[in-house]
């Protein structure tokens, strides 16, 4: 099917199969087709590109990717789409569909594998609300080598995590191996159902492969963000906090969203 973006095609498909959108999958789909080709021009994909794509929905994104990109391979939670994108995307076919929750993917691997055939391995999603932070923080854990990510988010998330005074746990991670920045904003009212805040795509250029041992120090750092760093990372140095944090030139009496990406790079060296 062309244009499924468009919101008569959308509708003719989820009635045809009597779909609904799942809350537990957080499903809202795209039905502005400009939307999604303004999505796809803030991606840097081309022939030699191979994109990954976090929830296909109904494949409004997964068409208009498959017309840029060299290979698409998308990951579906949901088995009820099967009948409906073995329709919607019958035309596509430089399209791979995998019924698998992306979360279980040994992404490194994935990545390897692609990169033998594709310059470039993008990932590209309209991301459920409710999981945004686990997808981004497996993707940069995995240490596979993604050359971008960029994904549909809350926009209010997306202000957080472009946001040089705001600091978290993904935030430091995201700093680590890259640059983020908010590419476009979009409007509620083009989602079938329409979510209750508007989006926005957030892209995350990567740079840097990630120290795993940054997920060890950020955990147990942020465990009482209104705790001191010294009384938070106590659980994990022991009786060696106080001389660490001096060595890294680190006060005793910060907390954990005051320190910078590099102090938290050279506390990695301790473990």
């Amino acid at each position: 099917m062309k244009d499924i973006a468009k919101k008569a095609n959308t509708m003719y498909l989820l009635e045809k199969y009597n779909m609904k959108a799942t809350k537990k999958f957080g499903q809202n789909f795209l039905i502005d087709l400009n939307v999604i080709q303004k999505i796809v021009a803030c991606t840097p994909i081309d022939q030699q590109t191979c994109v990954i794509e976090i929830g296909p929905g109904i494949g409004a994104l997964t068409e208009q990717l498959s017309y840029q990109a060299g290979h698409v391979v998308s990951y579906e939670i949901d088995t009820r789409l099967k009948a409906v994108l073995e329709e919607s995307l019958n035309e596509c076919l430089n399209v791979e569909i995998i019924f698998q929750d992306f979360l279980t993917v040994d992404l490194k691997q994935i990545v390897h594998h692609y990169k033998q055939h594709y310059s470039k391995v993008c990932i590209v999603a309209n991301l459920p609300y409710y999981i945004t932070s686990d997808i981004l923080e497996h993707i940069i854990t995995s240490q596979a080598d993604v050359d971008s990510i960029h994904v549909m988010v809350q926009k209010e998330v997306a202000l957080k995590l472009t946001d040089a005074s705001y600091h978290s746990p993904l935030t430091f991670m995201i700093e680590s191996i890259g640059q983020a920045s908010l590419d476009m904003t979009i409007s509620k009212n083009v989602f079938s159902p329409a979510p209750r805040v508007d989006s926005a795509i957030l892209s995350i250029m990567m740079e840097k492969t990630y120290n795993p041992l940054l997920t060890q120090i950020l955990k147990q750092a942020f465990t009482q963000k209104r705790k001191t760093i010294y009384n938070n990372l106590k659980g994990l140095f022991l009786e060696n906090t106080e001389k660490i944090l001096n060595e890294c030139d680190i006060d005793l009496k910060t907390r954990p969203e005051q320190l910078s990406v590099e102090d938290y790079i050279k506390l990695t060296h301790y473990l």
